[in-house]
């Protein structure tokens, strides 16, 4: 069936886009881009999937000869050099159709099989359970208990999604593919390297173990997105809801990966972040009943899974009263 008009100026937008991911893949500015026009519309993301899963028919052919023609062809007709990064689709539809015909052509003249991009997946921990994935490129993403993470592959780029709860990443090297994580309107862009996302309501935080890093922020309804941040090993970067980013230098990376043996480090943390990673560990909730309550800042090392144990440290240490029954620990401030 013929696309119509405006399909088909979507479909040739959606190829041009692929292109520029693919030249520029460390480029922060180009992804964000991409995604702003990739979620505007329901056919926009359509039609980049669709653009994608004809690029893997390519498969290991890609590099061929006859199809690296064909592409710097398609790159000259737009006028667009390895030297040149941006273009403008509206004025150049001439690299529209360079690249439709590259890569929606018909693949059966090649003789090539069908290659699928990388399968999405999800992945779960329940509460008290962890576990560690290897993913299709050879990563390995450490789930902490009650996690949430989503990855979707495609060849381009590597995103995953720490939805909620806490994963480690070890990213496999592929430079012509970065490794993103998004915790709620964070980002973090990685090759190889290995580092730690936690995502728990408007609270994230990112633990750079090795390599470098780069953080962005999408922009809030009130401003502008501020410059990305970058990190080296052993700095942490947390971000906390109305309050400014907080990077924190030569971070005991022990006593951070600590969560991987089953033990819980807070290091002057509000009693209500506390309570909330305590609750991944146990079905009998914590519940910090006040404001001021909440506020109180604990330190301490603890095992993950023993709730009594924590209760009864914070109703030593600070001016609370605790009540319980089968299913919930309620703790509210003294009168």
């Amino acid at each position: 069936m013929a696309r119509s008009s405006s399909d088909s100026i979507v479909h040739e937008q959606a190829a041009g886009w692929l292109m520029r991911l693919q030249a520029a893949p460390n480029d922060v500015a180009t992804f964000e881009a991409f995604e702003d026009w990739r979620d505007a519309a329901p056919e926009h993301r359509e039609a980049f999937d669709a653009v994608q899963d004809s690029w893997a028919l390519f498969g290991e052919q890609a590099a061929a000869p006859e199809l690296l023609v064909l592409r710097r062809n398609a790159l000259d007709r737009a006028g667009w050099t390895g030297r040149r990064r941006g273009f403008d689709l509206s004025r150049r539809r001439g690299l529209a159709a360079g690249l439709a015909a590259l890569v929606l052509a018909p693949l059966t003249f090649y003789g090539w099989r069908r290659l699928r991009p990388d399968a999405d997946q999800t992945l779960r921990t329940a509460i008290g359970e962890q576990r560690t994935v290897t993913l299709s490129d050879g990563s390995r993403v450490s789930l902490d208990a009650n996690t949430l993470v989503k990855v979707a592959y495609s060849p381009a780029l590597r995103l995953a999604e720490v939805v909620e709860g806490r994963a480690h990443f070890e990213v496999a090297k592929d430079r012509a593919r970065p490794m993103k994580v998004r915790a709620g309107r964070r980002t973090v862009t990685a090759l190889g390297t290995a580092f730690t996302v936690e995502h728990e309501g408007e609270r994230v935080v990112v633990t750079l173990v090795e390599g470098r890093v780069a953080v962005t922020e999408t922009a809030s309804p009130r401003g502008v997105a501020p410059p990305p941040k970058e990190l080296a090993p052993q700095q942490q970067l947390v971000f906390a809801a109305d309050a400014a980013p907080r990077m924190h230098e030569a971070v005991d990376v022990e006593r951070a990966m600590a969560w991987r043996e089953g033990k819980l480090v807070f290091d002057d943390e509000t009693l209500a972040d506390a309570v909330a990673r305590v609750n991944n560990y146990s079905r009998v909730k914590i519940v910090v009943e006040d404001a001021p309550a909440r506020a109180l800042k604990v330190s301490g090392i603890f095992n993950a899974g023993d709730t009594p144990a924590f209760v009864e440290a914070v109703q030593s240490y600070f001016p609370v009263d605790v009540s319980t029954d089968d299913s919930t620990v309620q703790i509210r401030s003294r009168s």
